[in-house]
């Protein structure tokens, strides 16, 4: 016993489908640009907030932190990396108007510099 569907699949629908299918790739790759803009706005952003403490780290050393790499640095500078990598990627879980999240965040950032205190 075979199942009919109560329809015909017409040229038309087939044409359709095909044009969905081609958006939806379309989607796909306009989707991808914005995480590309994201992370060189993050590499940049980072960059720019160790430079005004003083931190000599390039784009090229946040990139290998980011990709979890060992970077050429001193170990304040790569310790103040990395709290300040962490606190963007946690960024969102802080309300900005909370004194509370503000000391969470601050801890976040120094946690790697007080290790060795």
């Amino acid at each position: 016993m075979s199942y009919q569907p109560p329809f015909t699949i017409t040229s038309k629908m087939i044409n359709l489908i095909s044009d969905i299918s081609e958006k939806l790739g379309q989607v796909s790759v306009i989707q991808r640009e914005p995480i590309k803009l994201r992370k060189a706005s993050l590499i940049k952003t980072l960059v720019g907030t160790l430079q005004i403490e003083g931190n000599t780290l390039d784009e090229e050393r946040i990139i290998a932190l980011l990709d979890g790499k060992r970077v050429l640095g001193t170990v304040r500078e790569v310790a103040e990396a990395k709290g300040a990598i962490e606190l963007y990627d946690r960024l969102e879980e802080f309300d900005f108007k909370s004194q509370t999240d503000l000391l969470k965040s601050h801890k976040i950032l120094m946690q790697e510099l007080l290790k060795d205190c």
